[in-house]
């Protein structure tokens, strides 16, 4: 094969119901093109900006030398990291690897090892919207466990009138914990359940004590108990609970993952695909999660292209613990055409080259962008509605 070189960098913001994804393609001399994601929650017209300049230096350049280019992109210009210029970063080396994939007739997870599963487990997040009472609870967990999920996340308490991050009240924490034993009552023994905290708990002691009481019910993992600037606050509460702690959504790089496990901070690593660097630096935040006997769970709420990159990922790292789904937007298969096989609660490895992903760009001139910020994420009465789920989680 000849030298391919990179001749232009297309950016598209397609709006959706709670998040807008922009999405990156990167068209070569030779006809190929690859699809990225770089979608950044309230921030995504900020990346795009981010996207323009780095496509200055990735104009005229080989695809394949994606090693190169990330460490050209990240360091050598001066000023590195943080979540927009990493999420830049993110959806530019994705779409370099959609086109590796394409061009060599395989899945962009034989790139990165090969696959080390046939099928990953999914979990749902999103699905109690409904309301907050344990009642609500209760019957939205018997319903979305019928649609075929094996796994529910939710955070109890993040969304109760009232509530103050740096103080806890009673009412709030035992409303909180009565509506995890609903939903263990509902599901029974087997199904997964992970707690969400999204770092609403500004104090240390706070988050062990929303712990502590849930522990009784077989929670999966406990995630961002804390904000995710302190690494040693979530090290302090990992070790005062018995729930394995996850957390890593708003990190980026491997730089910030060995800090946090090097002190101890967190039994599962949550980089997320369209923010950590792209495919090849989440390859080794995953690496060194193994080096720390820690499991790979890749955050996973925003559009099809991240979420195939997701399922690259899992398909090909060893210590893979479980992948997150989020209700779709109805319309994601006009724009990313992106068939997966989903049998109870299982996704199967699809074996299509590249990402998998068709991306269509006139479907997605469709979907407008408009400003959707979170802050409000926690405020109930103000927040963005998310997509409800209207059939099995596929």
């Amino acid at each position: 094969m000849g030298r391919i070189r990179v001749t232009e960098v297309k950016t598209f913001l397609v709006g959706g119901s709670w998040r807008n994804w922009l999405i990156v393609k990167i068209e070569t001399d030779v006809g190929l093109h690859g699809v990225g994601e770089a979608t950044l929650e309230g921030k995504s017209k900020t990346v795009e900006g981010a996207v323009v300049e780095l496509a200055r230096y990735i104009v005229g350049q080989d695809p394949f030398a994606i090693e190169k280019h990330f460490q050209e992109m990240y360091r050598r210009a001066f000023y590195a990291g943080g979540e927009v210029l990493t999420s830049a970063i993110s959806g530019v080396e994705t779409a370099l690897w959609d086109i590796k994939g394409k061009a060599l007739g395989v899945p962009v997870y034989e790139l990165l090892g090969g696959r080390t599963r046939d099928r990953i487990k999914l979990y749902a997040n999103a699905w109690y919207k409904q309301g907050m009472s344990p009642d609500e609870f209760e019957m939205a967990a018997k319903e979305i466990v019928k649609l075929g999920a094996k796994g529910l996340k939710f955070n109890p308490w993040g969304g109760r009138p009232g509530i103050d991050f740096y103080r806890l009240d009673n009412s709030i924490l035992n409303t909180g914990i009565d509506a995890v034993a609903a939903v263990r009552e509902a599901v029974g023994p087997d199904i997964d359940l992970y707690i969400d905290c999204n770092g609403i708990f500004n104090t240390a002691a706070n988050a062990v004590r929303a712990a502590k009481g849930v522990e009784r019910y077989n929670i999966s993992f406990f995630e961002e108990p804390v904000p995710h600037e302190n690494l040693d606050a979530m090290a302090y509460v990992r070790s005062k609970i018995d729930i394995p702690v996850a957390t890593g959504e708003r990190l980026f790089t491997i730089f910030s993952f060995q800090q946090l496990l090097e002190r101890g901070g967190a039994d599962i690593v949550q980089p997320d695909m369209s923010h950590c660097g792209g495919m090849l630096e989440a390859r080794k935040i995953a690496a060194i999660a193994d080096s720390h006997y820690a499991a790979f769970a890749p955050h996973n709420p925003n559009g099809e292209v991240s979420y195939a990159s997701s399922v690259q990922l899992a398909a090909c790292v060893p210590n893979f613990l479980v992948l997150e789904h989020f209700p779709p937007e109805p319309w994601r298969f006009d724009v990313c055409t992106n068939p997966m096989v989903v049998e109870d609660g299982w996704l199967e490895i699809p074996d299509r080259s590249g990402l998998g992903v068709e991306f269509n760009e006139e479907a997605a001139l469709e979907h407008p962008y408009e400003p959707i910020d979170l802050y409000n994420l926690h405020r109930p009465e103000l927040q963005q509605k998310t997509p409800r789920y209207a059939d099995k989680l596929r």
